[in-house]
């Protein structure tokens, strides 16, 4: 019966062997070969089965190995674009806000 391990301690595991490998044994090239590989890849090295007890952990965790990181420059760009799309969007909102009360003060209007 093969051992079984959540995609978390696979990859807990695998980034302590990169460590001990760096650290203990002294081959960073050896160690940069355990962080290139994948979670899977190093799970069928050690005859281990990955399980995950909910699809949403899965996820999360595929997410936060595969995705880069935003730097905090990034972000701050983000940030920027946003203000500046919602800064137009109201006042596009201004504009309709305004054509609506030009037409409720219009006393031609005979409704």
């Amino acid at each position: 019966m093969p051992k079984t391990r959540t995609l978390d301690q696979i990859v807990a595991m695998k980034e302590k062997a990169a460590r001990f490998v760096r650290d203990v044994v002294g081959d960073p090239e050896r160690a940069d070969e355990f962080e290139a590989i994948s979670p899977e890849e190093y799970a069928a090295g050690k005859r281990i089965e990955i399980r995950n007890p909910s699809s949403g952990n899965i996820k999360r965790t595929i997410r936060r190995l595969y995705m880069p990181r935003p730097t905090y420059a990034d972000l701050k760009d983000r940030i920027d674009e946003l203000e500046e799309e919602n800064q137009a969007l109201n006042d596009k909102l201004d504009s309709v806000l305004d054509i609506v009360s030009e037409e409720d003060e219009d006393p031609d209007d005979q409704d």
